[in-house]
């Protein structure tokens, strides 16, 4: 801005001096009145102008603003717009129309924005970018009809080489082909080209694959030479291509051919071996079977194997409905036969007997495994069967059971004691097994009761099935316990059963917790005297009594566990009175009779004691001797002179050992005299 002098304007009013006239000035006053309205006019328009240029600095920049916003959103509704245009949404004309629409509709948005002055320059800057956008349109509307055109052209060209019929095929491609609008001459060459060129291709490939599935050699080989007729209109590289394919196909073929031949050959060993076993195993062949294994070995290399197999199926049926006796029999004498036999007839003769061996094997096992399927092939009459599941229910028809026994011990006997007494197979042995491990002493013991009416007075029977249960070692433990069951033994002075003391020991032992009850070889070791002579150390029936006492100990002393001492490290120590009780309900007990400096054990029947045995004795000697023998009674204590001695096999049956070591004998019979001694 200008300053303005001061000079003597330094006062806008003119000051009097003191003491003076006003000079009359009035000129030069009015003169210098005049020269300050046109200074001040000059400042007034000076910033009137500036005032203008800023606001129009602000205009244009709110106007540039405008400019680019409008054109940013203008930019958008193009690309929308082509994008529509591409996808097909609107054609040229819509597209065009679309786009004015827009450009009119936002030109009347933002020129509401903008002072009135540059609202026309606003107008033309956007019909600029319409007309601009406009160039845009037209040719992008070719190209999508352009590209419209020639999708459906290749769609066409598709369909047509799909077409069976190649000439029809054709005929449509070219009428077509004459019609596309937008192929230049080139073009319209190039695709006839690649049409005959595909299509030859496709055809081609048809043929070759026919051809393979028919495995026409012959006729591949044909086509190999004529490629070049065939099919013209192939390239060099596909005809040559094409070759190495149809060589590659009859070489798939000649192979397959080689392994197809491999494969039936390994089928027909396969079918012969099967057929084979079958046949050896002398069970009856059906005749669907053999004609039908005879068809599909026929000519080739397994046809006599198969023959063989037949005619020895014969002989081994025959040889499978012996009985065990006579199959050893039979094979003794095809030993011999075979050892004087020339070595060219030695083949068969050693088959025969491989035969033979394999199915007395496999009938020994089958006995063995499954006796009552064994001996209801072998005499063809249905034995009665009682399964696992029904023992201990006593819901069991025991005479028909005991019948099955009987009928199991006479086959086994007459097979040369092969077999087994055991009702059930051994899926059927399992299942008992687990029903009976997971049973309660109780229940244990009504199956142990079941098991024994089954077995019926047959004890191998019983010894068979009680092995099931605790091993062939322990058998007669269990047969200890189904005794003491039988014979309802109970614990003196109370209605506890003996034998489910029994089992309740034999379940500590199975769960691995007899040592905190007690140490079984210090068991051993307590009651070993309490035998004495009555059995040597290390037999069926000491191991047995010894370990039928260590079960009951078990069940007394968990019954009673207050009553068991320990040692300073909290080992338990055998408690010899139970001990005692254990032995004595186990075996009987002992009877200890004195002779001299000797003294002779003898197991005494249950519910005897030493006192009541010898009274037993004395008093049958008194009472009965004289009715059984017709002499005197003897004078003499017998007991403190003769050994007193079970009969062997004869339960609850004495006799006497005269000091001469002969048995007394009865005066009326010449026979030993024996005493029956049991409550």
């Amino acid at each position: 801005m200008a300053r303005i002098p001061m000079g003597n304007f330094g006062n806008v009013t003119p000051q009097v001096q003191p003491g003076r006239v006003l000079d009359n000035g009035a000129g030069q006053v009015a003169q210098a009145a005049v020269q300050l309205a046109q200074v001040g006019q000059q400042l007034s328009l000076k910033k009137h102008n500036e005032q203008l240029k800023i606001q129009e600095e602000k205009d244009q920049y709110q106007f540039n603003i405008e400019a680019a916003k409008y054109g940013s959103e203008y930019q958008d509704y193009l690309t929308e717009t082509k994008q529509k245009l591409a996808t097909g949404e609107l054609d040229e004309s819509l597209a065009k129309a679309y786009l004015r629409q827009r450009a009119d509709e936002m030109n009347e948005a933002y020129s509401q924005r903008l002072p009135e002055h540059h609202r026309e320059k606003f107008n033309y800057y956007s019909e600029k970018l319409f007309q601009e956008s406009q160039a845009n349109i037209k040719p992008l509307a070719y190209e999508v009809e352009r590209r419209k055109i020639n999708a459906d052209f290749e769609q066409m060209s598709e369909a047509t080489l799909k077409l069976e019929n190649r000439e029809h095929g054709y005929a449509l491609f070219k009428d077509t082909l004459s019609r596309n609008p937008v192929l230049t001459p080139e073009q319209r060459v190039k695709a006839e080209e690649d049409w005959q060129q595909r299509r030859d291709l496709s055809d081609a490939k048809g043929v070759l694959n026919s051809l393979e599935e028919q495995a026409d050699t012959e006729a591949l080989q044909k086509l190999h030479k004529n490629v070049d007729t065939v099919f013209p209109h192939m390239k060099v590289e596909t005809r040559d291509a094409y070759k190495a394919n149809i060589e590659s196909a009859i070489s798939r073929i000649n192979r397959g051919i080689e392994i197809k031949a491999k494969e039936q050959d390994k089928e027909n060993a396969q079918l012969t071996k099967d057929f084979v076993a079958n046949a050896f195993t002398g069970y009856p062949l059906s005749e669907s079977l053999v004609n039908s294994t005879l068809e599909a070995v026929k000519g080739t290399k397994y046809e006599a194997e198969v023959r063989e197999a037949v005619a020895l199926n014969k002989d081994a049926q025959k040889f499978r409905d012996a009985s065990p006796i006579e199959q050893e029999r039979s094979i003794a004498r095809l030993t011999t036969e075979l050892e004087n036999s020339p070595q060219d007839d030695a083949t068969l003769l050693q088959k025969k007997l491989n035969v033979f061996k394999n199915i007395a094997a496999t009938s020994k096992q089958r006995a063995n495994d499954d006796p009552v399927a064994s001996v209801q092939a072998q005499t063809g009459h249905k034995l009665y069967t009682v399964t696992p599941e029904q023992i201990g229910s006593g819901q069991i028809d025991f005479k028909q059971a005991q019948i099955t026994t009987e009928l199991l011990a006479e086959q086994k006997k007459a097979n040369g004691d092969i077999g087994s007494l055991i009702q059930w197979n051994k899926s059927e042995r399992t299942a008992f097994k687990d029903r009976y491990f997971s049973a309660s002493p109780s229940k244990q013991k009504a199956m142990l009761t079941d098991l024994t009416k089954m077995a019926g007075s047959n004890k191998e029977a019983q010894k068979e099935y009680f092995s099931l249960i605790g091993g062939e070692k322990n058998a007669y433990d269990y047969m200890g316990i189904a005794k003491l069951n039988q014979l309802d033994v109970t614990l003196h002075g109370t209605n506890i059963r003996a034998a489910e003391v029994a089992l309740e020991g034999k379940q500590i032992l199975n769960q691995g917790q007899a040592s905190v009850l007690g140490v079984e070889k210090e068991f051993h070791n307590a009651i070993q005297s309490e035998f004495g002579n009555a059995t040597a150390i290390g037999t069926n029936e000491h191991r047995a009594y010894q370990n039928l006492a260590y079960s009951i100990y078990l069940g007394l002393a968990k019954r009673g566990e207050n009553i068991i001492k320990r040692d300073e490290k909290g080992n338990p120590i055998i408690n010899k009175e139970m001990a005692k009780q254990a032995f004595d309900i186990a075996t009987g007990g002992t009877y200890k009779q004195k002779l001299g400096k000797n003294t002779n054990h003898i197991f005494m029947p249950y519910g005897f004691t030493q006192d009541s045995f010898e009274d037993h004795i004395q008093n049958h000697f008194r009472t009965q001797y004289r009715k059984e023998t017709g002499h005197l009674p003897p004078s003499e204590n017998l007991l403190k002179t003769h050994v007193v001695q079970p009969v062997p096999n004869a339960n609850g049956w004495f006799m006497f050992i005269q000091p001469n070591g002969k048995v007394m004998k009865n005066p009326k019979t010449a026979k030993p005299y024996i005493m029956r001694i049991w409550k």
